[in-house]
């Protein structure tokens, strides 16, 4: 594993229990506008190659951007990364990626026995409050998907809004790993990609976590959610509709 800066410690864990999963390109920032900026940066210097993923950290984000252009806070003490991930491949499913990612994250959750729950699309929350959030993008070209572009956001220490929670609150330890919980996130975007071809495995587990509670933004009460179908796509209904919602990548 090639590790630039701070990340040695992500890497040691990452390594341990490795089972046949790609070694990555770690760089670690102490503050950055976004890591998301930093990644474009280096892969317009840098070609990506196969089974060369690369990851930029960050200890805190001065303007970090989420869903809808909104401001992603990221403060010192959570883990704020972007990842790319080469695929080149023209039969990755790409309709069930972002579903893929939720459920190996909440599996991750799962085996440390902290329930949690996928919002659909892309957050994952602890009751009523936002966990971790992540905004996947897959780069095409023609039919053959060349690689995806993850940018994810973790609650781990830092204090949050009030929406938010952080995993130290939860688990009432203070100074948690973030080196360790980094490697975690690492072998879920490992499993989200190399598992691809499980599809029915994922969406089954995918909705086995669904919080259907927490309607998509723009749906009021009078909507309740159905189930994540097997495009990856959230059912809802009412008492006169059915609805798909999809999300774009």
């Amino acid at each position: 594993m090639k590790v630039i800066g701070s990340s040695a410690k992500t890497s040691f864990f990452y390594k341990n229990g490795l089972n046949d999963f790609p070694n990555w390109t770690l760089m670690y920032k102490y503050k950055c506008s976004s890591t998301e900026i930093e990644l474009n940066k280096y892969l317009r210097k840098n070609e990506l190659k196969e089974f060369q993923p690369v990851a930029i950290f960050s200890r805190k984000q001065a303007n970090g951007v989420g869903q809808n252009g909104r401001k992603w806070i990221s403060p010192q003490g959570g883990i704020w990364l972007s990842a790319a991930y080469p695929i080149f491949s023209k039969d990755f499913s790409t309709d069930i990626f972002p579903v893929s990612i939720a459920f190996f994250l909440c599996e991750m959750f799962y085996r440390k026995s902290i329930e949690v729950k996928i919002k659909w699309p892309n957050d994952i929350f602890y009751g009523s409050k936002k966990l971790i959030g992540f905004l996947p993008k897959l780069i095409t070209r023609g039919n053959e998907v060349l690689y995806a572009k993850i940018g994810i956001g973790m609650n781990l220490n830092n204090f949050t809004p009030v929406e938010g929670i952080s995993l130290s609150k939860i688990l009432s330890k203070k100074n948690l790993s973030e080196s360790y919980w980094s490697s975690k996130i690492l072998k879920v975007l490992n499993k989200a990609i190399l598992h691809n071809k499980n599809k029915k495995q994922i969406i089954y587990g995918a909705n086995k976590f669904l919080n259907k509670e927490c309607l998509p933004s723009g749906y009021d009460n009078n909507w309740t959610i159905d189930e994540i179908d097997e495009m990856g796509c959230l059912r809802i209904f009412n008492n006169k509709y059915q609805k798909t919602i999809k999300l774009n990548l």
